[in-house]
């Protein structure tokens, strides 16, 4: 009899491991999503940087036409980026929504540390060409 409850009892051990293993595994995957996007976002801001930079060190000579025509190619691109930019970064609000929705079905209510780990950046506007 006592073998019987045992084997009951580990079964259920194991079984409360294995939902916990799940558990862990879920929060992780949409913690991996929300920081994969993130960094995606980080990536897109150091390339529109740098197309600033490029922008900026645009000079003006005699050939003022040709270097409007640059500039206004350069702020085109730019502006692309940065659509791009937002984009993924609807997608990171989304990825960070799933992943608030599973920590709550979870039993996980407070978020404190979550909104200071998974900062999204702000929305970027586009940039007037010269």
């Amino acid at each position: 009899m006592q073998t019987l409850q045992k084997r009951k009892n580990d079964q259920h051990d194991n079984l409360c491991e294995e939902l916990l293993r799940e558990k862990a595994a879920v929060l992780s995957r949409a913690g991996m999503a929300v920081d994969d996007a993130i960094e995606r976002l980080m990536s897109i801001d150091r390339e529109i940087e740098l197309k600033i930079s490029i922008l900026n060190t645009l000079c003006w000579n005699n050939h003022a036409s040709e270097m409007l025509q640059k500039k206004q190619m350069v702020c085109e691109e730019i502006n692309l980026s940065i659509d791009h930019f937002n984009a993924i970064r609807q997608k990171a609000q989304l990825q960070y929504y799933y992943l608030i929705v599973t920590r709550e079905a979870l039993g996980l209510r407070r978020h404190e540390m979550i909104q200071d780990i998974y900062r999204i950046p702000a929305k970027k506007e586009k940039i007037r060409t010269a």
